[in-house]
């Protein structure tokens, strides 16, 4: 009888220790890591940043480059020039974003 009950108690125990596992791996699967796409990916190009405000290129570009006067620029959008490329950062936009006042492209 104690043999049945000791083996029985065992067993019961294994049972709840998978069924244990079992739930913490599903609650576990359930959570993406965001960070490292985030992070990988801080800064758009042209195109990119082209579909994440919805507007097209051309316009993303004259947002880039406003004339200024004499072979001088301002931007209405944040980017940085790199081997004369135009990037994006993503936080910087999502900022100007929320800062900026309605801006009439031509």
């Amino acid at each position: 009888m104690k043999n049945n009950l000791f083996a029985l108690s065992i067993f019961s125990l294994a049972v709840s220790f998978v069924i244990g596992c079992w739930l913490i791996s599903n609650s576990l699967s359930g959570i993406k890591n965001y960070n490292t796409k985030e992070t990988q990916h801080q800064l758009l190009t042209k195109s990119e940043v082209a579909n994440y405000l919805g507007i097209s290129s051309e316009e993303v570009q004259k947002l880039t480059e406003i004339t200024n006067g004499e072979n001088s620029f301002t931007s209405e959008i944040p980017h940085i020039k790199i081997d004369k490329m135009d990037y994006y950062p993503k936080k910087a936009i999502d900022k100007w974003l929320l800062n900026t006042q309605l801006i009439v492209v031509q």
